[in-house]
């Protein structure tokens, strides 16, 4: 199976239906080569969405110790192709999208380069949280930080709080900072500003996709569809009126992240008690990708 194969089987799902997979726990598939981990994961890929945590850190060990994105996808597509149609399930085009988003990252994951929250210092996440002390975070964590810092590499994350037009003005300054793609997944967009933002980046030349809840597109003062008609910006919903599409994040280039209870609306800028933060951090990067692309096929 070629590489556009695989995407237009990730755009176009599976089926929900077929045999129950196998179960793989994070332990045995911790012990695999790269070749035998992504054919067992795809065919186990229940368990590997379940152990998505321990999964991803699984395979991007072997995306560091040197395999490539182009040999990822020659896998994905050899494992797809020997489990055949029937074996194609939801859960495994959706673990197949997610390992190719991951390895088009490369092995660096995009760690300091795109968007650095202005005032942000460097340093561990605790430091530029306001918590100097390090305390929450797990020894593996503290390890992968030192690296960071020994590697030169500088991760931010800040914390936002609305009212606030200052914390307005750092989204909007997020948004402008896109370069080549902007991913939105948010439960609606009423505010024009954003809206500003958001069609001057389509201008600019950026790839821009936006997720919304179905319900919500409905509204009166809604952007999205005008967004569609004006900038030609592709948009999804859940298509689902018995839930809602209730998500609220950003991806900038893959390698900035917007997330937060923060809808995109003038009541949220200018009234609610709302939080986000922003981080370059390049494995929450990849793990919002992933999940933009599993609900951009989904839905």
């Amino acid at each position: 199976m070629s590489l556009a194969n695989i995407l237009l089987a990730c755009l176009g799902g599976g089926s929900n239906a077929g045999p129950q997979a196998p179960y793989l726990s994070a332990q045995e598939a911790s012990q695999l080569p790269l070749d035998t981990f992504v054919q067992r994961s795809l065919e186990c890929a229940p368990s590997a969405l379940q152990q998505s945590h321990d999964f991803v850190d699984i395979f991007q060990g072997h995306l560091q110790r040197g395999s490539s994105s182009a040999q990822v996808a020659l896998l994905v597509g050899e494992s797809l192709e020997r489990m055949g149609s029937a074996g194609a399930s939801k859960a495994t085009v959706d673990w197949a999208c997610q390992l190719l988003v991951l390895a088009s990252q490369g092995k660096s994951g995009g760690g300091a380069e795109g968007y650095r929250p202005p005032q942000a210092a460097g340093g561990s996440y605790a430091q530029v949280a306001g918590s100097g002390s390090g305390a929450w975070e797990t020894p593996k964590q503290q390890q992968q930080q030192q690296q960071r810092q020994q590697s030169g590499s500088d991760v931010y994350i800040k914390s936002l709080f609305f009212p606030s037009e200052e914390s307005f003005g750092e989204l909007v300054n997020f948004l402008d900072s896109a370069k080549t793609s902007l991913d939105i997944c948010v439960f609606n967009i009423t505010d024009n500003d954003l809206a500003r933002a958001i069609g001057d980046a389509k201008k600019r030349g950026v790839n821009v996709r936006i997720i919304t809840d179905d319900e919500q597109l409905k509204c009166q003062g809604n952007d999205v569809e005008r967004l569609g008609e004006q900038y030609g910006i592709p948009f999804k919903t859940d298509n689902d009126p018995k839930k809602f599409m209730h998500s609220k994040f950003a991806i900038i280039d893959r390698r900035a992240v917007w997330s937060g209870s923060y809808n995109w609306t003038v009541g949220a800028r200018r009234s609610n008690n709302e939080s986000a933060i922003v981080t370059n951090d390049s494995r929450t990067a990849q793990a919002f990708s992933a999940e933009f692309e599993r609900l951009w096929s989904q839905f």
